[in-house]
């Protein structure tokens, strides 16, 4: 996560309780019952939790962003969770109405609006995309930071993808590339089949090298698949989805993390951060001033994870052009 800035406010300011105004799908699902959960990770804004069957929300505020995870209260921007001493273990228990968290703080969920993505039927077909694309590449090629895989963006996004590391490139890029070639080569070739003609087959198995690539709770090579699950739903190749998610996720099971494997669980059924989703919008319409807003947007996800997952998105355009060239 990215380093706090500013003076932290101190968690006697939260409010009691806090009312959480904007909940995605899967967190309320989640948390519709009479529940048990502990604390699974703590950051400045943020914090997880996860129950005894695995599922996984996120609370904050609701500057942190919209996604299927999270549940976003009213909270103070400068609130620090880290300085107010919530460790992971930390016992929380959910009845549906309210979330009690380490038995300091309570969530209020009732009044909750439910977030989910809008949808982008036939994004790969408009009249505005490939110019919405160009607009994307140049933007990265000013914008995406130095590490993680951002730098990828450009490349990717191109009509003809440079599909080989570069001798200056970072190792985590060049490790990338080893399961971004394979990857990208069954995309394209499942993107020319048509849709329907039959189940496409799985990625390769050189491509798991992605799966648990990079540092983080959600590693930058997680992030980037997920992003190629959300551009394949929002381009409606939810076959090549299925396909993708199907090998990545019994993949993950075995080489990445809870948070992780969450996100991409919700990659899989089409839902991811609202930025990204906003992103692809932009993109679609070639509609230059939101994409720079979304990129501000994207910025803040994670410490790379938003551009991560927005490499893999460009993997699909990049893809979905050459196919049309």
């Amino acid at each position: 996560m990215r380093a706090a800035t500013g003076v932290a406010l101190p968690v006697a300011l939260v409010p009691r309780p806090v009312p959480v105004v904007l909940i995605g799908g899967p967190a309320r699902r989640a948390l519709a019952g009479e529940t048990r959960w502990r604390v699974l990770a703590v950051f400045r804004r943020s914090f997880y939790c996860r129950d005894a069957g695995g599922s996984v929300v996120c609370l904050g505020p609701r500057g942190l962003g919209a996604g299927p995870l999270n549940a976003l209260g009213v909270l103070p921007s400068a609130l620090d969770w880290e300085a107010s001493g919530l460790l992971p273990g930390a016992g929380v228990e959910a009845n549906g109405a309210t979330l009690r968290v380490d038995g300091r703080f309570v969530f209020e969920l009732g009044g909750a609006a439910l977030w989910h993505p809008a949808p982008l039927p036939g994004a790969r077909h408009s009249a505005d995309f490939a110019r919405g694309v160009a607009v994307l590449a140049a933007a990265a090629g000013e914008r995406a930071p130095a590490e993680g895989l951002g730098r990828l963006i450009t490349p990717l996004a191109t009509a003809v993808s440079a599909r080989r590391p570069r001798p200056a490139d970072p190792p985590l890029l060049s490790l990338a590339w080893r399961g971004i070639v394979p990857l990208l080569d069954w995309l394209e070739a499942g993107l020319a089949a048509v849709s329907g003609a039959g189940a496409p087959s799985p990625p390769p198995a050189e491509a798991a090298s992605l799966v648990g690539l990079g540092p983080g709770l959600t590693p930058a090579g997680d992030d980037f698949v997920a992003g190629i699950l959300l551009a394949l739903h929002a381009v409606d190749r939810a076959d090549l989805a299925r396909a993708l998610a199907g090998w990545a996720l019994p993949v993950a099971r075995e080489r990445t993390t809870v948070i992780s494997r969450a996100h991409l669980a919700c990659a899989a059924a089409g839902e991811g951060a609202a930025a990204l989703h906003d992103t692809l919008a932009a993109v679609s319409s070639a509609d230059r001033p939101r994409l720079a807003t979304c990129l501000d947007a994207v910025d803040a996800i994670g410490h790379t994870s938003g551009w991560d997952a927005l490499a893999g998105i460009a993997a699909v355009t990049g893809a979905c052009l050459r196919r049309r060239g």
